[in-house]
């Protein structure tokens, strides 16, 4: 795994996860231009990262483990801002586990409320992937022109925007394993309370538009979340093609994290 760091003369720290099956290529200019108001850190997961085509993709909790390290390592384990897209939330929700981090406000953009199934067997899990991966690797893992247009059209993206974030050179062995290591896995909601927890979502997308609606039963249940939901933004549309909204929105959503820690401390 690789870190790659931006705008180190700022105290406040971003950590930027970008989707699965990309690299983090589509995210570095958002990156680079936050920059001018956080020091941040772009993570670049084995298996998608040009830069280190040996590597493979192992797990979920493979990749939270190891950005967990680095943070604490160099930076005493305080996030004050942790941001992540799409199958991003996914080694988000598993970072935020971790009781080593201080991570101030948390932002899960366009996270997945499908549970993966809960299949016992091994044969069963292949199966699974061989299916369900393998469309997935097959339209965005060796996509064509055809098949971003198809992508950009569905997530409400641009065609340059799927362009640019696409990633046709990981194996299909990190392909599967993104899939093989949450089956049976389900959301850990306990790990909300660990954090000021936002999730958003772009409904300028078939993909969101379902996601934000099937979020109500999270909101019934009373899990500790703030939502919002833009209406003329894509999947990941905030940071990937609208990046003065989106450092001005990351900015009220750390400003609303920290005037919520400030009344829970005069309250105790």
């Amino acid at each position: 795994m690789k870190f790659f760091e931006f705008g180190k003369e700022h105290k406040k720290l971003m950590v930027l996860l970008h989707g699965g099956g990309v690299s983090y290529l589509g995210i570095l200019p958002t990156a680079e231009y936050i920059a001018t108001k956080f020091h941040v850190v772009l993570v670049a997961y084995d298996g998608f990262n040009p830069s280190e085509p040996e590597k493979e993709f192992i797990s979920v909790k493979h990749e939270a483990e190891q950005i967990a390290e680095y943070i604490i390592n160099n930076y005493g384990g305080k996030i004050d801002v942790l941001y992540g897209i799409s199958y991003g939330c996914r080694v988000l929700n598993e970072v935020i586990k971790d009781k080593r981090l201080n991570i101030t406000t948390t932002i899960a953009d366009g996270f997945s409320t499908r549970e993966y199934p809960n299949i016992k067997s091994d044969l069963g899990k292949d199966l699974y992937c061989f299916f369900f991966t393998g469309m997935f690797f097959v339209i965005m893992g060796r996509a064509g022109k055809l098949r971003k247009k198809f992508l950009a059209k569905i997530t409400g993206r641009t065609y340059d925007e799927a362009e640019k974030l696409l990633y046709t050179k990981a194996t299909w062995k990190s392909w599967k394993n993104q899939d093989y290591c949450l089956i049976g896995q389900k959301t850990d909601f306990e790990a909300f309370k660990n954090t000021d927890m936002h999730i958003w979502y772009g409904i300028n997308s078939t993909v969101e538009r379902r996601l934000a609606r099937d979020i109500k039963q999270w909101q019934d249940a009373g899990y500790a979340f703030s939502l919002k939901i833009f209406k003329n933004v894509g999947h990941g549309g905030l940071a990937g093609e609208h990046t003065d909204r989106f450092l001005k929105e990351v900015m009220k959503a750390h400003l609303h994290s920290l005037e919520k820690a400030s009344g829970e401390n005069r309250e105790s």
